[in-house]
């Protein structure tokens, strides 16, 4: 390998496999993959199915407006092909948005907690080692 490409992706492969990035994997911390944005592209345009560039284009756009923008950002391309939706779409596409954020607060609050027992385990534990060194140090008979 090329010193000049090592220099390069060397602070990249550090970055990837520093402890508190991998630590993070262990517990089950990865991205859903139904939640992943190829998962969308290919269960708008299946790979089973040949579709042509043009079709997997257009599934690509419209994984794009569900990440950034939700269900409702249908609304724009309904629009825009002067198609009329009914309430039952509207409501559906606001109750599936609803829900998406709901189960996205509740996943990071549960991070947040796996995280603040992480601290409090290794907080217990450098106490421990630290009583147990302390106790070394000053116990009765340890001057004989």
């Amino acid at each position: 390998m090329h010193e000049d490409v090592f220099k390069a992706i060397q602070p990249i492969y550090k970055e990837l496999s520093s402890d508190d990035l991998l630590s993070r994997c262990l517990d089950g911390y990865t991205q859903n993959t139904n939640e992943s944005f190829n998962a969308v592209v290919w269960s708008i345009a299946p790979k089973s199915v040949s579709s042509g560039k043009t079709v997997l284009d257009i599934a690509t756009d419209i994984a794009i407006i569900l990440f950034n923008d939700g269900m409702s950002g249908l609304f724009v391309i309904y629009d825009t092909l002067g198609l009329t939706t009914g309430p039952n779409f509207y409501d559906f596409c606001l109750e599936t948005d609803a829900e998406r954020i709901k189960a996205a607060e509740r996943s990071i609050s549960n991070v947040a907690k796996e995280a603040r027992r992480g601290i409090l385990a290794s907080r217990k534990d450098e106490e421990e080692q630290s009583t147990a060194l302390e106790g070394q140090l000053y116990g009765a008979g340890i001057a004989e």
